[in-house]
């Protein structure tokens, strides 16, 4: 696991965590955004990012626990994208204490269906040997139809995603959590909870969504008109506002 650390300091702390098959690269806006007022862990967790390993099983939410432990950073505000937010909230479930805040895009909810239509081709391919054409494979889902229309970013996430290694499509790098279905325990988790979502994005993840935000007890739900799926690079510009004003509300999380 790669984590960068910006401005090692007592200021407010954001850890953010990324989606699948993408890596820390994808929060070049937020840094941007956020750099100069807070401190920034990045990370790319286990078997992704371009230098990832063949780690096999990942307890991914004790990964976050030890990059934050290597960063010397004791309390965060935790702003994670789909793959990323179930990672989060497994972290939240067993480190309550360390988690001022969640932003949740995008969210992926452990226990519901996917129905992503490209994964068992990306499987099939990547077992194959072809990871180069999974991973094209992969950007033709209809999770990256509403980036198409801006051909820069796509071209940006393209790059990611063909820097991914494809572990979890082998089964080289597999999974673990602390909770595999954790609805029924999501009223424990206290933290101020943003969730955020791109109206163009796919039903599923709608659905996820609206299940965080009915089932956290201190979350409210944001929808950006003019994004899809990776709504933190499609509307930037609205998704760091959000962020922005859930932020200074908790500040004395």
């Amino acid at each position: 696991m790669a984590a960068r650390v910006r401005a090692a300091d007592d200021r407010p702390a954001l850890v953010f965590l990324h989606g699948f098959a993408l890596d820390s690269r994808i929060w070049r806006r937020q840094v941007e955004a956020f750099g100069k007022e807070h401190r920034l862990l990045l990370v790319d967790l286990p078997g992704f990012g371009p230098q990832a390993r063949e780690v096999g099983e990942v307890e991914y939410a004790g990964e976050v626990a030890r990059a934050m432990n290597a960063g010397h950073v004791g309390k965060a505000h935790v702003i994670a994208s789909a793959f990323g937010a179930a990672v989060a909230i497994d972290f939240a479930l067993q480190h309550p204490d360390r988690v001022a805040s969640l932003v949740l895009a995008s969210p992926m909810l452990l226990g519901r269906k996917l129905g992503i239509e490209s994964w068992q081709r990306c499987v099939g391919l990547a077992n194959d040997g072809d990871r180069a054409t999974a991973a094209e494979m992969w950007l033709e889902d209809p999770l990256f139809e509403s980036l198409r229309h801006s051909e820069e970013l796509f071209d940006e996430v393209r790059q990611i995603v063909l820097d991914y290694m494809g572990g979890h499509w082998t089964g080289k790098v597999t999974a673990t959590w602390n909770d595999p279905d954790p609805l029924l325990k999501l009223a424990t988790v206290r933290a101020p909870s943003l969730i955020v979502s791109g109206a163009r994005d796919l039903p599923v993840f709608h659905q996820m969504a609206e299940a965080y935000a009915n089932s956290l007890p201190n979350a409210r739900r944001e929808v950006l008109e003019s994004a899809g799926h990776h709504v933190n690079l499609e509307a930037s510009q609205a998704f760091n506002s959000a962020v922005r004003t859930h932020l200074a509300a908790h500040k004395s999380a």
